[in-house]
């Protein structure tokens, strides 16, 4: 076990609960992301989970140890647990390559400048190494405040909206390396997005929180493909809702077929229009309800009728 948190809750001073009676376990080496709406309550969590802000109650064990205080250190925070969010604390006095390699004293001479050089490599800071952090952009100073929490070498790495500021080029690159350095340190990571789509590839569990609680623990495959309502389904990508002998039926733009088939159910359809999303077209019907439902296809469905789905 990498960290433990028991019936933890937290409100800040004369406001109501921010988040209220949170459980879960971290095990070594998992890659855990935390699902939901903007101002539910996931940043303040990871704030907590750090060891940065103090709880209203509740526990917080890392590695079988009482998280101590905030209010009982002198700087706050656990020196293993690292968290990067939009508060990019760098030294802007230093340079990008000094800022990186001035949390790896714990290493020789040779190893600290080859770890950093992989750092502005694989961050694409090489062109930056010599500029002052306080003259790079927004971007580029987060990209570099994730370099410096990976270089501490923190056997648990908190990542609050790390990839806002991204191409999916570089988000990309940059989720393959966390997740090879998660496997091979043994690297407890969470990851906190209200983006979905983006937390299926990179996780080995889904929470879903709304409202200040946990709702919904999932993995992956189990969060796209049998979520338990439309509003935790369409975080996750497009969902259809469809109501048959006033039952909710939900199913992705792929799970349908145009075959008749006894076990399906049937739904009649009529086509609005398409829109070309490269890889196939996202063909958009309208129900005799008038409400409307999309399906992918590698082509646009202009003659579809109707439709059969299996649930």
């Amino acid at each position: 076990m990498s960290l433990k948190a028991e019936n933890i809750s937290f409100s800040y001073i004369d406001q109501k609960m921010v988040f209220k009676d949170i459980s879960f376990t971290l095990q070594a080496g998992e890659i855990l992301s935390i699902v939901g709406p903007s101002g539910t309550g996931k940043s303040s969590l990871l704030k907590c989970l750090a060891g940065l802000i103090p709880l209203n109650s509740g526990k917080i064990y890392f590695e079988d140890e009482l998280l101590p205080n905030p209010r009982d250190l002198l700087i706050p925070g656990h020196p293993e647990i690292a968290l990067v969010n939009q508060l990019f604390k760098l030294d802007e006095y230093f340079s990008v390559r000094e800022n990186i390699s001035n949390q790896l004293h714990h290493l020789n001479n040779e190893d600290r400048k080859e770890f950093t050089n992989e750092l502005l490599e694989i961050f694409e800071l090489e062109s930056l190494s010599e500029v002052k952090s306080r003259e790079i952009s927004g971007g580029e100073q987060q990209r570099l405040s994730m370099a410096c929490a990976l270089a501490k070498e923190p056997k648990c790495l908190f990542l609050d909206e790390p990839f806002v500021h991204l191409d999916v080029h570089l988000n990309k690159k940059i989720e393959d390396y966390i997740r090879e350095l998660a496997k091979v340190r043994n690297m407890s990571v969470v990851l906190v997005t209200h983006n979905g789509v983006e937390a299926l590839s990179w996780s080995d569990r889904i929470m879903v929180m709304s409202n200040g609680e946990i709702k919904s623990n999932y993995t992956p495959h189990q969060a796209y493909f049998k979520p338990k309502n439309l509003f935790e389904g369409r975080f996750f990508g497009e969902l259809n809702s469809v109501y048959i002998n006033k039952k909710q039926v939900l199913f992705r733009p792929n799970e349908y077929t145009l075959m008749a088939n006894e076990k399906a159910l049937k739904i009649d359809v009529s086509w609005k229009n398409a829109s070309f999303k490269g890889t196939y077209f996202a063909n958009y019907f309208r129900l005799e309800n008038g409400k409307t439902i999309v399906l992918y296809a590698d082509e646009e469905l202009k003659k579809t009728k109707e439709i059969y789905v299996t649930k």
